[in-house]
């Protein structure tokens, strides 16, 4: 078994919004939730208060081969 992370990317200005599942896989949850957190969770707010664009992530579980 590993882990992947899926991300959901909207821009609020464009109107552009897309999910998508990260090439990198990790052999632990942990792992993969420390790098979902650290490269795949942001928000952009210019003024502090309106958030123009946001990106959110979550670790989903993909199931290999059995022997």
């Amino acid at each position: 078994m590993s882990y992947a992370i899926r991300q959901t990317y909207s821009n609020y200005q464009t109107g552009e919004h897309w999910t998508r599942v990260a090439k990198k896989r990790w052999k632990t949850q942990c792992g993969a939730e420390k790098a979902a957190q650290m490269f795949y969770r942001w928000v952009t707010m210019p003024d502090g208060k309106t958030r123009t664009e946001e990106s959110d992530a979550e670790v989903i579980l993909l199931k290999g081969k059995t022997s």
